[in-house]
Parts: structure tokens; sequence; C-alpha cells
């Protein structure tokens, strides 16, 4: 296998899928929260991070001679690992703009 391109491949699409889903949150509604307003948005907002990483795992089969099908689902699978934890950093780094409140939250904030 050819770890160096599949890690490298991963990554590169989890910083661009976590960068575009971001950039659609913050630049389009100013925050997460006012994301979450628009439930059809929010639900389909996973497309992008999707679609991302399955190009990167289309790129590691046309790029590898060979188990190119387990390499292109590793990449794949990589890539939405490391999508979370791109976007678990976010959250940490930046709870004022990635915090998605719960009812809960909303209910008690009164």
């Amino acid at each position: 296998m050819r770890w160096k391109l599949l890690v490298l491949a991963s990554f590169a699409a989890a910083l661009l899928s976590c960068g575009l889903w971001s950039a659609l949150a913050i630049g389009g509604f100013g925050s997460a929260a006012a994301l979450a307003r628009n439930e059809w948005l929010l639900l389909s907002s996973p497309i992008i991070p999707l679609a991302i990483s399955i190009y990167s795992g289309v790129f590691v089969y046309r790029h590898t001679a060979r188990r190119r099908k387990t390499q292109a689902t590793v990449t794949v699978i990589l890539a939405l690992v490391f999508t979370l934890v791109v976007y678990e950093a976010c959250w940490v780094l930046f709870p004022d703009r990635f915090h998605i409140p719960t009812t809960y939250d909303v209910r008690h904030s009164r």
C-alpha cells in the first residue's frame, strides 16, 4: 500500500471539506447555530465532506496500481475520520462559531 498517498490525500480532503463547511456555516450564516435554524440545510451539509472524501478515494484509486479498492476505501474512511478530528479541533478553538445548541440548551437559557 502507498501509505503516504493515503494519509496525504485523506488529510488534504479533511482540511478542504472542513474548510468548505466552515465557509458555508460562518460565511453564509455567521455561526453554526444560525445554520442550525435551517434544518434542511443543516441536514444536507454533510454532503460536502462526503463528496470530498469520495473524490479523494477516487483520486487514490486512479493513482495506485494494486489493491485499488482497498486503498480507496481506506482513504475515504481516513478522510472522514480526519474531518471529524479537524471539526472537533475547530469546535474547541472557536466554540462561539461552531457550537450548535440543543433544545435543552435553548430551553434552559431563558
